[in-house]
């Protein structure tokens, strides 16, 4: 009994459920499986956030086995606000409080359906945009209300740490593989790009959602180092090198942008070079690790899959020109980023295309927008945009970028109200950073702060599931748990 008291107990046994659903591959049995972990997240609110730290960034490989876990976080979460809403039965005023971020970001939700439902977006459409934006918010809505102890704070740190060195280890299989192993069928089928062929995806599905979760996970790492006792900091920090080195094979361009942007507002923030030769240290590892992987894979497609009767001696000579080839092909995604070739080709059919597609909705519906659901979001790749036609723009866009997204969706009142969450998000950062020395809390909300505003430019920041868990739930220690803030957890 004492065991099943333990989080990490539980956590392992549902672990081992979800792995039998994925082998057995049966839709229902995944679906009882994730009802069963909802109704244990009821009864245990704490191992519900655990789980979710798990299972959000995994998912996509989950659903792509078994569709049945395909609501594994909406049913988690639910039960996270059902038991929140049980125990504040009593102080009704506690559920409708909310800070002025919540209502900007509440305001702007509602701007975009109520704009969506002038402009003919289906209803299901408009469900499915809400979902992508509200879900996540929700964890905000719940650890707000919740008193989390710093033993839970490590608790969380060492799960996303020990998640991140699995899917990161996937990664090296799936490089030198050449994503042949270690992943669902279909997605070994995908037609890819070179340039995007030899970036990893991970179970993310996506080499930037997953070049995210790596740094998110890699600051994490990093704030471990501190607390673990020195005898175990050599297991941290070679798992912070794997990490780092599965970050480099994302070859994530937007996320090392907004890396080094955040790093150059640390240094004139903080003016501090605490722990830089520790970080030196593990880059300068996983520099090492990234060119064995890409050895590793290069010698392994060369043997393995491209010629597997060649004499080995002549195919490692082959393999000495094919590394370069590959590990140029990579590189260059970011020495090409800002080339006269790259952004001519952006401004025909890429970005800077979509960027002028978006003030041309912006034009038509300069007010409100054109509502959720008409302009490169999550539900249009679903089910496609009601403005299409008369805009000209194909059925399968994407906009990878927040900015023109909402420009288009919502209009100059959505703007503003973005504007304001934002703005908040930034008073509250400062604030922080003014008045808790100590903690490194404030440094991971400027991180996020920094990459939601920058990332924002590359992606549709507010629909990536991982980014926003982490963020919201920070947000939410940093304001309902402030005796944290004063601590330096060393």
């Amino acid at each position: 009994m004492n065991l099943l008291k333990n989080d990490f107990a539980w956590l392992f046994i549902t672990l081992a459920m979800v792995a039998f659903g994925l082998i057995v591959n049966i839709t229902t049995i995944g679906l009882i499986i994730v009802v069963f972990l909802a109704v244990l997240t009821f009864f245990r609110k704490d191992l519900g956030l655990y789980m979710l730290l798990v299972y959000i960034p995994i998912r996509p490989f989950l659903t792509a086995l078994n569709p049945g876990f395909k609501l594994i976080g909406d049913l988690i979460i639910f039960a996270l606000i059902a038991k929140t809403i049980y125990e504040n039965r009593k102080n009704l005023k506690t559920l409708v409080h909310f800070e002025k971020l919540e209502v900007a970001y509440m305001s702007f939700l509602v701007i975009g359906s109520v704009s969506a439902l002038i402009n003919g977006v289906s209803l299901n459409a408009i469900i499915f945009q809400l979902r992508t934006y509200v879900l996540f918010f929700l964890i905000y809505y719940v650890v707000k209300r919740m008193e989390i102890s710093v033993k839970q704070l490590k608790k969380g740190a060492m799960i996303t740490f020990c998640t991140a060195i699995i899917l990161s280890l996937q990664g090296f299989v799936e490089k030198i593989s050449d994503k042949t192993m270690l992943m669902p069928t279909e997605w070994q089928n995908w037609t890819l790009s070179p340039t995007n062929h030899v970036r990893v995806y991970g179970l993310l599905k996506g080499p930037n959602e997953f070049g995210l979760y790596l740094i998110i996970a890699f600051f994490i790492s990093l704030f471990l180092m501190k607390v673990v006792p020195k005898s175990k900091r050599w297991i941290i920090f070679a798992g912070s090198s794997i990490i780092a080195a599965a970050f480099l094979l994302t070859y994530s361009r937007g996320s090392l942008i907004a890396l080094v942007i955040f790093a150059l507002i640390y240094l004139v923030v903080y003016r501090s070079l605490n722990g830089l030769k520790k970080v030196i240290g593990i880059a300068a590892t996983s520099v090492i690790i990234y060119f064995a992987i890409t050895y590793a894979s290069d010698l392994y497609i060369n043997t393995v899959i491209n010629n597997p009767e060649t004499d080995l001696e002549q195919s490692i000579d082959d393999e000495g020109k094919k590394n370069n080839e590959t590990n140029s092909t990579g590189i260059n995604r970011y020495k090409e980023a800002f080339t006269g070739d790259t952004i001519q080709l952006s401004s025909e059919t890429g970005r800077i295309y979509y960027v002028k597609k978006s003030i041309e909705v912006f034009k038509a519906y300069p007010i409100i927008g054109a509502g959720f659901g008409t302009f490169g979001g999550a539900a249009t790749l679903a089910y496609s945009s009601p403005i299409y036609d008369h805009f000209s723009i194909k059925t399968n866009f994407y906009s990878d970028n927040q900015y023109i997204l909402v420009l288009a969706e919502t209009g100059i009142v959505g703007v503003i109200t973005l504007a304001v969450f934002v703005i908040s998000l930034l008073l509250l950062t400062i604030q922080y950073i003014k008045r808790y020395k100590k903690s490194p809390i404030p440094i991971f909300l400027l991180y996020f702060l920094t990459t939601l505003v920058v990332g924002a430019a590359f992606y549709n920041i507010l629909e990536n599931d991982t980014f926003m868990l982490y963020y919201f739930l920070l947000l939410a220690i940093a304001y309902g748990n402030k005796h944290l803030l004063d601590k330096g957890f060393e």
